[in-house]
């Protein structure tokens, strides 16, 4: 069976995830982007079995922000796809989801899913650490670095600040992670800026607004590495103040933007899983 697949995107993964499936003989078709010899979709043209949405998620009504504008998945659409195809985005709003589920659509919101949560996890840790890399005026070998948090990408970039020699200082609210960063050979401390030695600058991965001024007094020349998502660390008193602001910056998507290439067959190794579990295609 050749799987028609339609994919709504809005930036360079996107492109990369339509090459990407064409080179699997997939058909492919781009909604809301422009993909060389790759044709555009119409909601009035054939149903796909299988319809990817961007990034940014699938919105209520089914709202698509895509490079070329807001586009509509609308319930017609669903309704023309057969049963048991698969409707995959980053995240999909609760009425698309329910509309799919009582036509027999399966949903995979990937960006909630570990196998991607893990794989996206090291382009984040490589793009940190560019971003990172002369911004003390120091190297990063021998130099002290802490990162805020050690979930998935806190644990992947402090093994590669490892590898590059940093010494790295982690700080985790959670017990259970402190002792994984402790068997791991790190410097380990809870999340409190009162237990932070001077360090050339921290990498902040926990999505709550935990940084407040304390932070950027741990040394006169800390910068602030923000990879967490919306809202973001930094304490909401601070982000009207140039103060601090100066030192801090919040780094989102990086994976679409250091390795698009590489975050669209995240995607689609992602959604592959969904597929074998329903039986659709072959594993990859």
């Amino acid at each position: 069976m050749r799987h028609r697949v339609v994919v709504a995107g809005g930036d360079a993964r996107d492109v990369w995830l339509c090459r990407f499936l064409m080179d699997q003989q997939f058909e492919v078709l781009s909604w809301g982007l422009t993909v060389p010899e790759v044709e555009k979709f119409s909601p009035m043209s054939s149903p796909p079995d299988i319809l990817i949405g961007p990034m940014t998620g699938i919105g209520p009504h089914g709202t698509m922000e895509t490079r070329e504008g807001v586009v509509y998945l609308e319930s017609y659409l669903l309704e023309r796809m057969p049963p048991g195809s698969l409707l995959g985005a980053g995240l999909i709003a609760p009425d698309v989801k329910d509309w799919a589920r009582r036509l027999d659509i399966a949903t995979v919101e990937y960006r909630m899913q570990p196998t991607f949560m893990w794989l996206n996890a090291v382009p984040t840790a490589e793009g940190a650490l560019k971003a990172a890399l002369g911004r003390s005026g120091f190297t990063i070998y021998h130099r002290p670095i802490a990162i805020l948090g050690f979930g998935r990408v806190g644990s992947v970039l402090a093994l590669r600040l490892q590898s590059y020699g940093a010494d790295v200082e982690i700080f985790e609210r959670s017990a259970e992670k402190r002792a994984m960063a402790s068997a791991y050979g790190f410097s380990v401390h809870p999340l409190d800026p009162r237990w932070c030695p001077p360090v050339d600058g921290i990498f902040n991965t926990v999505p709550a607004p935990c940084i407040g001024p304390e932070w950027f007094k741990v040394s006169d020349s800390t910068w602030i590495i923000d990879l967490a998502s919306k809202p973001g660390g930094l304490a909401f008193a601070l982000r009207d103040t140039p103060e601090w602001l100066g030192r801090y910056e919040s780094i989102l998507g990086i994976p679409g933007q250091l390795a698009p290439r590489r975050a669209a067959e995240i995607i689609w190794e992602t959604l592959s899983e969904a597929l074998l579990e329903h039986h659709l295609v072959p594993k990859l």
